[in-house]
This record gives structure tokens, C-alpha cells and sequence, in this order.
């Protein structure tokens, strides 16, 4: 299962948004991928090496090979999940993120039960545009202000164009003066979320905040919710696709 993090405008918390997912997913932690093009903070954030991770990942399937053992790419972070951390460097990232978006079924789809990837802002010819037609679903970020709403309206055209139908949705950072109900009607996509500003959440998730009640913050439930959410519509709609009828 692959779930793909991004926005279209601003910096809306999409790293934050990722981490937290896969720390919360349902049944055990998700393999965490950053595949943002302009270049990672994973690593910075939580005083993690450059190498291994996404670069090494990506020359091991760069001739159309299968992932032998994905562990030899990860790190761990000190909230419990592993992750494949991005260089700093936007030029080697977006290198890497072109290779991986080439045999993304086998180079992430493949290596996890659940992976979700971070890839940053998406735009018409980003590097990340390979992974999208093998997501499982595709969660955007948006701050509930027209400004940014506007550029979500005006590049869902073309991200449907890039995607499985119905894997498009939405997590609004943060309350605004729009209703999701209404934002969900104009966009023609449903909103799986509405995330609280929470300091104290955010913190622990970006890594400058430590503390073992992290999992009780406001933003972290909203992920866990968010989590469940996205498992749930996954699993059903791969089921359906599959002939298998839940019971």
C-alpha cells in the first residue's frame, strides 16, 4: 500500500503530516519514504546521516530491479519508525526521486505493507510525478485560505489525468473560514481531515520536542484518525477492485 503526502501551495506540514502517519498507522508503523525532489529534512530534523537512504535506494533499482533488502537503506527516528531519509541536496534528490518514480511498483509499493512518501510540493513535471499513478491514495495539504484553495482548484484537472480514480483527498492544516463540506464540493474531492494547530504536536513530529505523551497531543489523535481513515478506504477499494467482498 502506497500513500503518498503533498501539497500544491505554501508549506502547508507535509513532512510533519507524513511522519505522523506513519507512526500512527493502524496495526503497526508504516515505512516512512522522503521522496521530496527539492530535497529532505528528515534527516536534519532528527540528526540522521545522509547516507543510507533515498540516494542508495535509488541506484539499487536504477536498472529496473526489484529492492533486495530494503532494510540496508533505512534509519530509524525516535519515534519508533523507520524511514528512508532524503539528502539535503535538491539536484541529488530530485536525481533520486526521478529513478525511484520509474519502478515506483517495485522500488516502494513493494518494499513495505505500507509506505507512505513525502514528496513535497507537486507541480505539472516534477520529478515525484512517476510515483502518483501507483499511489493508493494521494493526501494534499492545503491551508483553508482561497489563496491556496485556488491552487489545489486549478491543478486537480491535471492531477487527475496522473492518478488511479478516486485516490484524491484532501487534510486541511489547521480550521478556516471555509467548511470542509464546501471545500470538499468546490474541489470535487473529499476531505479526510481537518488537522489542529497543535506546537506541542508538531514538536515532537519535527523533532524539536521530545516526550512520551507526544502520542495524547491533539495533532497526533488527528493523524491517528486520519491514518485509520486512509486504511480504510484503501483496503475496501482495493477489494473491490479485486472481486473481494469484505465481511
Amino acid at each position: 500500500m502506497l500513500i503518498v503526502c503533498g501539497s500544491l501551495s505554501g508549506a502547508p506540514g507535509v513532512s510533519t503530516t507524513a511522519v505522523g502517519l506513519a507512526a500512527q498507522w493502524p496495526g503497526g508503523r508504516a515505512l516512512l519514504v522522503e521522496a521530496d525532489p527539492s530535497g529532505g529534512v528528515v534527516a536534519a530534523r532528527f540528526g540522521l546521516a545522509q547516507q543510507p537512504g533515498l540516494t542508495s535506494l535509488a541506484a539499487s533499482t536504477r536498472h529496473g530491479g526489484g529492492v533486495e533488502s530494503i532494510a540496508e537503506h533505512l534509519q530509524g527516528l525516535p519515534l519508533g519508525i523507520e524511514a528512508v531519509a532524503a539528502p539535503g541536496s535538491a539536484d541529488t534528490a530530485a536525481g533520486s526521486v526521478t529513478v525511484l518514480g520509474r519502478h515506483a511498483a517495485t522500488a516502494l509499493r513493494g518494499v513495505a505493507g505500507v509506505v507512505v512518501a513525502d514528496v513535497g510540493r507537486l507541480y505539472p513535471g516534477t520529478p515525484a510525478a512517476g510515483l502518483l499513478p501507483a499511489a493508493d491514495a494521494v493526501l494534499l495539504l492545503a491551508a483553508p485560505a482561497t489563496e491556496y484553495l485556488d491552487h489545489v482548484d486549478a491543478r486537480m484537472p491535471w492531477l487527475r489525468e496522473v492518478t488511479r480514480p478516486g485516490v484524491l483527498g484532501l487534510a486541511l492544516a489547521g480550521p478556516g473560514s471555509y467548511p470542509a463540506g464546501e471545500i470538499a464540493a468546490r474541489l470535487g474531492a473529499p476531505v479526510w481531515a481537518v488537522l489542529p494547530r497543535d506546537r506541542w504536536g508538531a514538536g515532537v513530529l519535527t523533532g524539536r520536542l521530545a516526550g512520551r505523551a507526544w502520542q495524547r497531543t491533539r495533532l497526533v489523535r488527528a493523524l491517528r484518525d486520519l491514518a485509520a481513515t486512509l486504511h480504510q478506504q484503501v483496503t475496501h477499494r482495493n477489494e473491490a477492485e479485486s472481486g473481494v467482498v469484505s465481511r
